[in-house]
This record gives C-alpha cells, sequence and structure tokens, in this order.
C-alpha cells in the first residue's frame, strides 16, 4: 500500500508522520551541505546583523520547504 492511499483510508497516523518529518527534517538540516557555510560566510563578510542572519536563514528554510511541497504534490498527482 503507497503512503496517499494509507492516508486516504486512515490507516496512517498522520500525527506520527508529521512528527517523523519533522524529526528527519531536523536531522537533515544538521548534515554538512545547504551552503550553511557559504551563508555564514557571506553573513561575516557583509557585517550582517543578527536580524539580517534570522532572515537570511528563515529564507533559506522556507525556500528549501517550498520545493520538499512542490515535490510532495507532484508525487501524489503523479506517482501513480
Amino acid at each position: 500500500m503507497d503512503l496517499h492511499a494509507a492516508i486516504a483510508q486512515g490507516t496512517a497516523a498522520p500525527v506520527a508522520l508529521l512528527a517523523m518529518a519533522l524529526l528527519l527534517g531536523g536531522l537533515h538540516g544538521l548534515e554538512p551541505g545547504h551552503s550553511k557555510t557559504m551563508m555564514a560566510a557571506f553573513i561575516i563578510a557583509v557585517r550582517g546583523t543578527v536580524g539580517q542572519a534570522v532572515l537570511l536563514g528563515l529564507s533559506a528554510a522556507l525556500s528549501h520547504s517550498l520545493v520538499v511541497w512542490v515535490l510532495a504534490l507532484a508525487a501524489l498527482t503523479w506517482g501513480g
């Protein structure tokens, strides 16, 4: 049974799925990459403020999450 069918039939616990997604997403964010070093170097180079650093981090997180949502919706729509 695929995930979409499990959710539609109510056999998947949505809260458990959400908790797993948040946990795995948080762990994924701790991994190397995602240009975190480059963003930190940019903030240091332009002598950015804490507010600018927070805004940069939030915009990176939002754009990353948006891509995941688009991919998930595409998979549910056209995934067969």
